[in-house]
């Protein structure tokens, strides 16, 4: 019985997470209908993602696991070092090539310090309610775990990093998918957040709250940065190859400095107080 409420879950997973943004959003690219509610709403169908962790969530073990996740969406207590990893590791690999541009392409003008505070600005707090609210309680809440009893933490990561790719692309077909070097490169970032997030994930107890406060840092940082930086020039569009070096030993580096052992004992240890979730942790690989 077990096994086939796990099957079932994982199979409600994908029918919702999947199947309904994307309806959505090849609704949008093939129609392009005008800025209205409806399009917004369209575009909102992304967040059934979230929708999908929980729904299969409660497939795999009733109100009990739901519970238990929407427990893991406010767990925000942690340490000081990874509340400070969650909000700024992203001004690393975005910060630094925007600086680096700005000096070789006519300086970075004044610093404005209070452009810090665009994290909390109501028109960048709305970036909330897409990717990090919209998606997090699918991909870190229920798919993560059940990858993590099957595989070891970096191949799981990658297969759900992948996964995670291709989920946006009806979203991103005319844009970083309309080349093969833009699908690459955009593929190659998200993977390497979700390394990011598995290793946050793992040392913050399993919280999908600060997964939900990194994907939030990631995706508003670049606008923040400019606020700090006003006079920064534009940079061009397509690969940042500066930036993919930075995000590349980034995510290397912390791994390394973490070590791959340390990271699987962390990971059976959460998963191990995931049981009424529905997640089997004795199956866990050793990571090692």
């Amino acid at each position: 019985m077990p096994a086939l409420r796990s099957r079932r879950s994982m199979i409600v997973f994908f029918l919702v997470g999947f199947g309904i943004p994307w309806l959505g959003w090849t609704t949008v690219a093939l129609w392009n209908p005008p800025a209205s509610p409806l399009k917004t709403a369209l575009f909102y169908t992304g967040d059934f993602m979230s929708v999908a962790g929980l729904v299969a969530t409660w497939v795999a073990g009733g109100g009990a696991a739901v519970k238990a996740i929407l427990g893991r969406v406010i767990r925000v207590r942690t340490g000081i070092g990874w509340m400070l990893f969650a909000v700024f590791i992203p001004f690393v690999w975005l910060g630094i090539p925007a600086l680096v541009y700005g000096l070789r392409h006519g300086g970075l003008g004044p610093l404005n310090p209070a452009g810090l505070l665009t994290y909390l600005a109501p028109s960048t707090l709305l970036a909330l309610t897409t990717g990090p609210l919209g998606e997090e309680a699918g991909w870190r809440g229920f798919f993560l775990p059940r990858l993590l009893t099957r595989y070891s933490a970096l191949v799981a990561t990658i297969i759900l990093g992948v996964i995670w790719s291709l989920w946006h692309y009806p979203l991103y077909a005319t844009g970083v998918f309309s080349t093969v070097a833009g699908g690459l490169n955009f593929t190659f970032h998200v993977v390497c957040f979700a390394v990011l997030l598995t290793v946050l994930w793992a040392f913050t107890n399993g919280s999908i709250f600060w997964a939900i406060v990194l994907h939030y840092t990631i995706n508003v940082t670049p606008t923040v940065v400019a606020s700090m930086f006003p006079h920064l020039p534009p940079r061009p569009d397509g690969v940042d190859y500066l930036q993919v070096g930075i995000i590349l030993t980034l995510t290397i580096g912390i791994v390394a400095a973490i070590g791959p052992a340390r990271l699987a004992e962390r990971i059976r240890q959460v998963l191990a107080g995931m049981t009424v979730e529905g997640v089997a942790p004795s199956q866990a690989p050793s990571n090692r």
